[in-house]
């Protein structure tokens, strides 16, 4: 599956990315503002950016 953080939200996600070694663990970057998920438990990952107020979209495209 793959992670689509929206423009606006690229600071506050950096930010949170930075500071949770959940998500480094779990997330690989393949562009600017989208990420492999290595995981299957997507739900702790939209938790995390729904309580920072990160727009995103996840897809298995």
């Amino acid at each position: 599956m793959k992670l689509y953080i929206r423009f606006g939200s690229l600071a506050r996600f950096q930010d949170l990315f930075d500071s949770s070694e959940y998500l480094q663990k779990v997330l690989s970057q393949t562009r600017s503002n989208v990420y492999y998920i290595d995981t299957d438990d997507v739900r702790e990952i939209e938790r995390m950016l729904k309580s920072r107020n990160i727009k995103f979209d996840i897809s298995d495209k």
